[in-house]
């Protein structure tokens, strides 16, 4: 396992590597309410359509849902759509939090997340509830997709993070359980790890459990 205490700036992925989540949740509870023919709403996922459009924030809470309507063989509400869209996100370990916190006292530490305001409103809500503690102060900045009008693995969001924040690039570490999020980032210059969530690697292990 690499060293990576002494690179001094961090930036991590949130979703797989610090929230974790499950996809197929929302799968099943878009099904649940009527959802007929998912391979439509997985070539719109694919061709980077609906959904790409929603985490760079081109498209509004409300345009989304309509458009999800369409795929739906049933009257839903907003409410059931937020709520199987939001299916898939879970828990926030506490354990992840004290790290984040650790590191703070000795790294620049930042978020660099692909997401959209459904998404954000429901998990930085449900951490508060649960840990007492707003998501932002975890970090020294957060960036999201949806305000940047950016997504990863497009390089240009990790040019505007480093631009941003001053940073130099082959000083920063970026980690994502995204294989082509991590090509992007060392496309860059940037010290990148893929953190194997499939192999049961977690985020822990790169720093140390204590």
């Amino acid at each position: 396992m690499p060293n990576f205490s002494s690179i001094p700036n961090i930036v991590f992925d949130l979703g797989g590597v610090l929230l974790n989540i499950n996809p197929e949740n929302s799968v099943n509870q878009f099904k649940a309410i009527g959802l007929s023919d998912t391979t439509r709403i997985q070539h719109e996922y694919r061709e980077n359509g609906l959904f790409d459009r929603l985490e760079k924030g081109l498209l509004s809470p409300e345009d989304f849902r309509n458009e999800i309507r369409q795929y739906i063989d049933a009257e839903v509400s907003d409410k059931q759509i937020d709520h199987a869209w939001n299916a898939m996100l879970l828990d926030f370990p506490h354990e992840r939090l004290l790290l984040l916190k650790k590191l703070r006292k000795t790294h620049r530490i930042f978020l660099l997340s692909n997401t959209n305001s459904i998404h954000w409103e429901c998990y930085t809500k449900d951490i508060k509830n649960t840990h007492g503690v707003e998501l932002a102060d975890c970090f020294e900045k957060d960036y999201y997709s949806h305000d940047m009008g950016l997504r990863k693995p497009d390089t240009t969001i990790y040019h505007a993070l480093l631009k941003a924040e001053n940073l130099k690039a082959e000083e920063t570490l970026f980690i994502d359980d995204m294989y082509s999020n991590v090509e992007a980032a060392r496309a860059v210059g940037m010290i990148a790890h893929h953190l194997d969530l499939e192999n049961g690697e977690s985020i822990l292990d790169l720093f140390g459990r204590n």
